[in-house]
């Protein structure tokens, strides 16, 4: 029986409707007496949710009953889901209720019941009543009956009697049954209308799940390894529906284009066959079509006289096919059903249908979308009707906003560019859907599109031509943080574009600023950049003006010169580009604006205008394009720093529509939420992120700064410097930056996992840990020496590399600081990140603090520091932290240690840094029993090494002096 088996993967999407079913079912809440009619389309996910529901009725130690109604037709056996649900009992169980309600008997599986001449129907509504009310005695009962939709009529009789009858004991039913099935004669139909009229009946119906519920399904499903593209397409074409998205997958049709798998086909397909001809043909003319037509067009198109077309339609809407969207237009109950019947067209079928749209669409006075008629003339063979209406599409998508829109449209228009009129300025084109590309956030693709054309430009093609395709690679790849390739381009751009007052020598010279600033040659940034400036002023081209002065100032910024002149200058650019209408200018001094404010350590004005620009950006679309994604990558950031875990969570959920790139930009914060609170399964989710790690600096670093946290939580120390490895392999590969300014936090990040893990390490560990950790510190000292100017962010992670340094030399007792030189650099760290208002470094820091005081003489000071420390990790839920401040507000007092004789010999030599090897021989026992002896010790010490040990021990008189 399914409801006995449990479920092998988490129930998702399904929380508030679980939590009304528990509570109905008498799970949550025992004194309930509900019943529930639970409905939903076909894969919509009524039988996971029943199987969870039984799974946890029967943990709370209910008994769990199911049973199903089955498609036979007129052949279908009366009272088939109460005769299965009895056949599951024990057979002891069915003997006594065949004994105690002999009217059961037409019921129960042979030899229970012996055949009889029959029973009247009275007598056997009651006796499954007084069934049930009998197996509920000792334990609470779920009745669960499955697709009543299928129920003879003798079962929806019985089904009544059950539902209108009040149970003496705690008896709780559930009935599901498929909402799409239902249509206007369907017999239970009108049953349901009667039944949720009965006291104390409740009726749910399934919505399809959020986008955001099917991509964890989708990855639940074990498909972790998609591509971001892909799994949107899954997404799509599912449109909430689990079963869907499970069979698109199951038969590896990730992509937008793959045929339905046959078994999903035929399914989909079986509706129409309930349908009548006019119908039918309604129903393949509307699948023709991606838009929800009104009244009028459907009438041209698929030929019918208006009683005719009206009844096809309540036929189509009768057995939910299609369904009414609005005041008079309709469209499919699901677009999968449009994908079937569509593909089940024939080419010629599929011709004249497309003509027919074509016809209606653009005759008359009302001419329809450009975007429908595109698809409509491409489907009908109007080649150059296609293409104009689709650039004609693309320029109302960007109208309008809708950046993503017009990208397709655009990359449509160039597949048929061989049809257009002559005079088509192709590399305009070109630009202009690069241009949407880079907007929808899908800059990979567009410097794909760039360099393709620019490759295929003839040998004699205008040096203009060449100059703007240049230039626009140059562009896009510096926003997609493709530095070598944008500097590339500027390059041939100088050598390809005349030396003239034009205004793409202007953009030229704008673009090798930029590109000269992005790799810190500020006197080559800013000869480039007033070189623009002049051009630009000289021919009024107001957009190469705000690049030029934003370069400049961001120059003037990193060069130390007066920060609050830099932050007045990009407040000016914003007000100016926001009057000129230039929302990149605007986003782009906001961007510069939070960051000016950022490295000084300002995080709520740096906040503040990352949030303007997040909002500014979602306001004109340019949500995924260059710098406003940015407002809300880095708000997320500010927030994850601040301790606002929850509220980055929640600015990383985006839904499935988001690009790849920003997408793995947001799940690198996340991920850091995850370390912070010890989730080590979530280093399996970046596995199909890494390859995107090569295109955004700042998701590689954030999300190897999670792993490494991830992978010393889970006691995996080689697995944590791999990380940091391949990171710094990637930064020279990819930005040619060996000494990259997100080292120092890494750094400090590995030789602290270094340092917490001395204690369950060999002694013969520590020597490699050692040199690692100070290769590290001299890594993160050269960084540090090429910032200039050094923002508070870097100097408090410069001190807490020293300090996790100093630490670790501590605690393996070699090289060991002296205690003030030890103390006074974790109180700088402490202070450094109270500076930031980082509650989560500053609590790290703090316990570490606390744990030199306590066996240095400052224990008040420690445990409060560690009190402190402990209600910001419990607020966070910080675990891996939690653990670490347990360790030592567990420390025994005085009187509460006793060490053997043997073990105080031993922590005599340990003292005196001896190895273990060396106590062995000195004390005449094996090396094996000196380490059974040095674990006991250091757990009655609450010691996290030996040389935390011999100070405690100091500390607590327990060595001769």
């Amino acid at each position: 029986m399914a409801h006995d088996r449990t479920p092998a993967t988490p129930l998702i999407g399904r929380v508030r409707e679980l939590e009304q079913l528990l509570e109905a079912a008498g799970v949550t809440n025992p004194a309930a007496r509900d019943v529930v009619l639970i409905g939903g389309d076909a894969g919509i996910g009524k039988t996971r949710l029943l199987r969870e529901l039984g799974a946890r009725a029967r943990a709370a130690g209910h008994r769990v009953l199911a049973g199903h109604c089955l498609d036979l037709g007129d052949s279908a056996p009366p009272y088939q889901p109460f005769s299965e649900a009895f056949a599951s009992i024990a057979d002891a169980e069915r003997d006594e209720l065949a004994a105690r309600f002999p009217a059961l008997g037409p019921l129960l599986p042979w030899p229970s019941s012996a055949p009889g001449d029959g029973v009247e129907r009275a007598e056997l509504f009651a006796s499954v009543v007084a069934g049930l009310d009998s197996l509920a005695a000792d334990q609470p009962l779920l009745l669960v009956i499955e697709d009543a939709h299928w129920a003879d009529a003798s079962t929806r009789h019985l089904i009544r009697f059950v539902l209108s009858h009040g149970f003496h004991g705690p008896v709780h039913v559930v009935v599901s049954y498929r909402a799409d099935d239902l249509h206007r004669r369907h017999p239970l139909r009108q049953a349901l209308s009667e039944w949720v009229r009965l006291p104390g009946v409740r009726r749910i119906e399934l919505e399809p799940l959020d986008d955001g519920d099917v991509v964890d399904l989708v990855r639940a499903h074990g498909a972790d390894a998609l591509d971001s593209d892909s799994l949107l397409a899954v997404v799509r074409r599912a449109a909430g529906n689990a079963f869907f998205a499970e069979e698109l997958l199951d038969a590896g049709l990730a992509n937008v284009d793959g045929a339905l798998p046959e078994t999903l086909a035929d399914l989909l397909l079986m509706r129409l066959e309930r349908l009548d001809d006019n119908a039918r043909r309604l129903v393949r003319a509307a699948a023709c079509s991606d838009a929800r037509h009104d009244y009028s067009v459907l009438t041209q198109v698929v030929g019918l006289a208006e009683d005719e077309l009206d009844e096809a339609l309540r036929s189509a809407i009768d057995h939910k096919v299609l369904t009414r969207v609005g005041e008079d237009s309709y469209w499919f109950r699901h677009a999968l059903l449009a994908e079937a019947v569509r593909d089940d067209l024939l080419p010629g079928e599929r011709r004249r249908i497309h003509a027919a749209y074509l016809e209606a669409l653009t005759s008359g006075s009302r001419r329809g979308p450009a975007a429908e008629i595109a698809l409509h003339a491409l489907g009908a063979g109007e080649r150059e009707t296609a293409f104009l209406a689709s650039v004609q599409a693309a320029e109302q998508a960007q109208r309008l906003s809708g950046y993503d829109e017009a990208a397709q449209h655009y990359e449509q228009a160039l597949t048929l560019v061989d049809a257009a009129s002559p005079g088509l300025d192709p590399v305009k084109l070109v630009i202009d859907a690069s241009s949407a590309l880079v907007t929808s956030g899908r800059l990979l693709r567009a410097v794909e599109l760039l360099r393709d054309h620019l490759g295929q430009l003839p040998p004699d093609a205008p040096a203009e031509d060449r100059g703007r395709l240049l230039v626009a690679i140059g562009d896009t790849a510096y926003y997609a943080n493709l530095d070598n390739e944008s500097e590339q381009a500027s390059l041939e751009a100088v050598t390809v574009v005349p030396d003239e007052p034009t205004e793409l020598r202007a953009e030229v010279a704008a673009l090798r600023a930029r590109t000269a600033s992005n790799r810190r040659r500020h006197d080559e940034a800013i000869e480039w950049g007033e070189r623009a400036l002049a051009i630009a002023e000289q021919i009024g081209a107001a957009d190469v003006i705000a690049d030029a002065k934003a370069t400049l100032t961001r120059v003037m910024v990193r060069t130390g010169d007066d920060p609050e002149k830099a932050k007045r200058g990009f407040v000016e650019l914003v007000e100016v580009s926001r009057a000129d209408g230039h929302v990149l200018g605007e986003l782009r001094g906001l961007h510069q604006l939070a960051f000016v404010n950022y490295n000084a350590g300002e995080l709520d004005d740096a906040e503040d205008a990352f949030r303007q620009g997040m909002v500014r950006a979602s306001e004109t679309g340019w949500a995924w394009g260059p710098y406003g994604f940015d407002g809300r990558f880095y708000s997320a950031l500010i927030c994850y720093m601040r301790g606002r875990w929850d509220e980055a969570l929640a600015l990383r959920d985006v839904g499935a529509d988001a690009p790849a790139i920003p997408d793995a930009s947001l799940a690198a914060i996340a991920l850091m939420v995850h370390a912070g609170r010890g989730n080590v399964d979530e280093v399996e989710r970046t596995l199909t992120m890494r390859s995107l790690w090569r295109h955004e600096i700042s998701a590689s670093v954030h999300s190897t700064s999670a792993l490494i946290e991830l992978h010393g939580v889970a006691g995996d120390l080689s697995a944590a410097r791999r990380a940091f490895d391949d990171l710094a392999d990637l930064q020279v590969r990819a930005w040619d930056e060996p000494l990259f300014s997100g080292g120092i936090r890494l750094s400090a990040l590995l030789i602290g996992q270094y340092a917490t893990a001395v204690s369950v390490l060999e002694r013969a560990d520590h020597a490699p840990l050692l040199a690692q950790a100070a290769e590290l510190a001299d890594f993160s000292d050269r960084v540090a020496a090429g910032i200039h100017p050094m923002g508070p962010e870097g100097v408090a992670w410069q001190i807490r590399v020293h300090a996790e340094h100093a630490r670790l030399r501590w605690l393996t007792g070699v090289d060991v600081p002296e205690v003030d030189e030890l103390t006074d650099l974790w109180r700088r760290a402490h202070q450094a990140f109270i500076g930031m208002d980082d509650p989560y470094e500053t609590a790290r820091s703090a316990t570490r603090l606390a744990a030199v005081l306590l066996t240095t003489g400052g224990e008040a000071e420690g445990k409060q520091l560690l009190a402190d420390a402990r209600a910001t990790a419990e607020r966070l839920e910080a675990r891996p932290l939690l653990t670490e401040i347990g360790g030592l507000t567990r420390r025994p007092t005085r009187s509460d240690i006793e060490l053997t004789p043997r073990e105080r010999e031993v922590l005599e030599q340990v003292s005196a840094g001896l190895s273990n090897g060396e106590i062995a021989a000195r004390l005449f026992i094996s090396t094996k029993t000196v380490s059974v002896h040095v674990s006991n010790i250091l757990a009655k010490l609450g010691a996290s090494g030996r040389t935390e040990a011999a100070a405690i021990a100091r500390r607590r008189g327990l060595l001769d002096d």
